[in-house]
């Protein structure tokens, strides 16, 4: 038996299944201070709508231009196939799937990873190491109420929000940058749109960009909170964050294919 192969991969499942706990463990606490109603304390709403600022409405430049470029990409590859094929009445409901199931929660939730993700996870990891959550807890402020809510609500509105601002750039953009390669009016363009969506496409779009951006939070605290002592720990924590969370973005991904 190959034991240095066992041991690393025990070492990795003990890893994660008590990173795993410590995610749940932080989101159980961040409820139990929404069940409070802490967001409703001035010195937590402040920290609340700063964050809120951050995370949502920062990006929206970024957001933009790669709506406009990937919806650009799909709107012209997409025409140009089933156009060749005949089968443009199609059109919408293979756009509809491509963008709200697929490009708008997944590309978001990156640049929420890259952005926004990292950021929390360095101002967690920081604050541990200089003692400032120690502080916290000498002066009596709930670590839940003052750093894990206002985060973790943050997330949760700024997923399904860029998300939303992503499909409609793409969709409209997508055409005004490329569709008017192609014989199409954008009437014909948008009642073929609108005949498609389903109210199950904007649920599963709301559903997915909201547990992925949940998830990246819970993974950026948890490993943020991990840190001990030394400032040399930060980039691995990162590194090691970063991974976590394109796993579970992929896993999500799997789930909802599936089911």
């Amino acid at each position: 038996m190959n034991l240095p192969l066992v041991s690393t991969l025990g070492r990795w499942a003990i890893d994660r299944s008590q990173s795993y706990n410590q995610m749940v463990h932080i989101l159980v606490q961040a409820l139990g201070a929404l069940v409070r109603l802490a967001p409703f304390n001035p010195a937590i709403f402040f920290v609340l709508i700063r964050q809120i600022y951050f995370t949502a409405v920062q990006p929206l430049t970024i957001i933009t231009v790669s709506a406009l470029i990937l919806g650009s990409i799909t709107v012209h590859i997409l025409l140009r196939i089933l156009i060749g094929l005949g089968a443009y009445e199609q059109i919408g409901e293979f756009l509809i799937t491509a963008m709200l199931h697929h490009i708008a929660p997944i590309t978001c939730t990156l640049i929420i990873v890259l952005r926004s993700g990292t950021a929390v996870l360095t101002e967690m990891a920081l604050m541990k190491i200089n003692r400032e959550i120690a502080t916290l807890g000498v002066l009596g402020v709930p670590v839940e109420e003052y750093l894990y809510l206002p985060r973790l609500l943050a997330f949760l509105i700024a997923g399904p929000c860029l998300s939303f601002c992503f499909c409609f750039i793409g969709l409209l953009g997508g055409f005004f940058t490329l569709g008017f390669l192609h014989d199409i009016t954008f009437a014909s363009y948008l009642d073929r749109l609108l005949f498609a969506v389903d109210v199950s496409d904007v649920l599963i779009l709301i559903a997915k960009s909201t547990i992925m951006a949940g998830l990246v939070c819970l993974v950026a605290l948890q490993r943020g909170m991990s840190v001990q002592r030394s400032f040399t720990e930060v980039p691995i924590r990162l590194i090691q964050g970063m991974i976590q969370t394109v796993t579970l973005i992929i896993a999500v991904e799997v789930v909802f294919n599936l089911f």
